[in-house]
């Protein structure tokens, strides 16, 4: 009975540790798969620290690794706008007897468009010293196109070197991004003498106060294109300086805006470009002189901006004349911009033109300054709806042309077919919704939503 009992003690005893020690056993797990988890995550920790990452700064979403000498940066456009059109009966009296034809456009025209649509990469490589920008911009059509595609490496003292496909150091107003300009486009002016994209080499040297900026290139609106393509220059030259009177840096004036935290800055700047032709395979034989000076001056919540731009064209000799479409054209730019609340901007802009005498007589021998002398005026509203920032932003605004627009279309002509002259190519399509007028102005009203990361 004594051993009975015995074993009965003993049974029960171990089934009372039996829990215990399992018990302990599951604890001993956990508590290993808990350190385990630390472990990993301090190693997760020093390897983003030592190795990189990605994530959102001031300048974009981008990958790093844990030095800064590599990061990319990411970035997009969407702009999405709706045009209305408005112009006078004669638009459709195709031939001039005062009588609209059947069959020919309304006088009234509006739709939907994407003017711009495009995405980026840009960051350094190597060595902060070592940047780089690639955009890809979709063209009529939907095709992607190379617009920016460029190198640059920036030695000790504010020298730095750039190669590659890039905008010529020109009009401010054209180097300016498309996200950042005052209004929904860039002027009509703007569009004449813009310098465009170009291949080629740029050495530039930037200081507190100035900035200087040389490049030779393929010409002007010579984008992807061959290096033996007949649309190059021979040589092309541009040179630019610009002075920084006031403002805390030079990323100030990458806008046009002045938000209303800003204190006064301002810069005034100039810009030479000479390119000739003819010399080698295939190149038309045209020497193209275009300058600029240009000014803004900015404060809390306003702006104002200026440019004047000439042109002289030498063409070839092809009739023996001594003058075979030499001419010269001048545009001029004023415009500006107010905060009436923290988001909402208004803004004003009159552009002009003046052609060439020889281009407004329309080919008849009569000088009408209704045909070489344009003018544009537009004005509008910006709402910020991110603020203080064009991430998100709204553009309202009405174009006015005030003198007749068939000349931008079918300037050798008068407005009856479409060739080419000196002071505008066949075809002229602008970006402010003109659609060509005869003996008559012409407005349009614009809506513009556009949304960048």
């Amino acid at each position: 009975m004594t051993k009975t009992r015995l074993l009965v003690v003993l049974a029960g005893a171990a089934l009372s540790v039996a829990p215990a020690v399992a018990q302990n056993a599951n604890l001993d797990k956990d508590r290993a798969y808990a350190a385990e988890l630390v472990a990993d995550a301090g190693s997760r920790a020093s390897l983003l620290q030592g190795g990189g990452g990605a994530g959102f700064d001031g300048s974009g979403f981008n990958i790093s690794d844990g030095t800064g000498n590599n990061v990319l940066y990411v970035g997009g456009l969407a702009q999405f706008r709706y045009t209305a059109s408005f112009r006078d009966d004669e638009v459709n009296d195709t031939d001039g007897d005062g009588e609209e034809e059947d069959g020919n456009n309304e006088d009234f025209t509006h739709g939907f468009s994407t003017p711009d649509t495009s995405i980026w990469s840009w960051g350094h490589i190597w060595s902060k010293d070592l940047t780089y920008k690639i955009r890809l911009e979709a063209e009529e059509g939907g095709d992607l196109g190379i617009t920016d595609a460029w190198g640059e490496y920036a030695f000790e003292g504010g020298l730095a070197f750039r190669w590659g496909q890039f905008k010529l150091p020109l009009l401010r107003e054209e180097s300016i991004e498309v996200q950042h300009q005052l209004a929904a486009s860039r002027s009509v002016t703007n569009e004449r003498f813009a310098q465009g994209y170009s291949q080629g080499i740029q050495l530039s040297y930037t200081s507190d106060s100035f900035r200087v900026v040389g490049a030779f290139s393929d010409g002007l609106g010579t984008s992807n294109t061959d290096f033996g393509s007949s649309g190059e220059a021979d040589y092309a030259l541009t040179g630019r300086v610009d002075f920084k009177i006031s403002g805390d840096n030079w990323n100030r004036f990458n806008d046009f805006t002045s938000w209303r935290s800003q204190d006064f800055a301002a810069l005034v700047g100039g810009a030479v470009h000479w390119q000739d032709g003819g010399e080698t395979g295939g190149t038309v034989d045209n020497e193209i002189l275009r300058y600029t000076i240009d000014g803004s001056v900015e404060g809390a919540g306003w702006n104002l901006y200026g440019a004047f731009i000439g042109e002289s064209t030498e063409s070839g000799d092809g009739g023996g004349d001594g003058d075979n479409g030499d001419s010269d054209t001048f545009g001029a730019l004023i415009q500006g911009g107010v905060f009436v609340s923290d988001q909402v901007e208004l803004f004003a802009r009159a552009d002009a033109i003046f052609l060439d005498d020889e281009n407004g007589d329309g080919g008849d021998g009569d000088d009408d300054d209704s045909d070489d002398e344009l003018f544009f005026l537009t004005a509008g509203v910006n709402y910020y709806i991110s603020p203080e920032s064009h991430a998100v932003k709204f553009t309202g605004q009405v174009n006015w042309a005030v003198n007749e627009t068939n000349t931008l279309f079918f300037p050798a002509s008068g407005g009856d077919t479409p060739e080419t002259d000196d002071d505008f190519p066949a075809g002229f399509s602008s970006d402010n919704g003109y659609l060509g007028q005869a003996d008559d102005g012409e407005f349009n009203i614009q809506l513009q939503m556009q949304v960048m990361f």
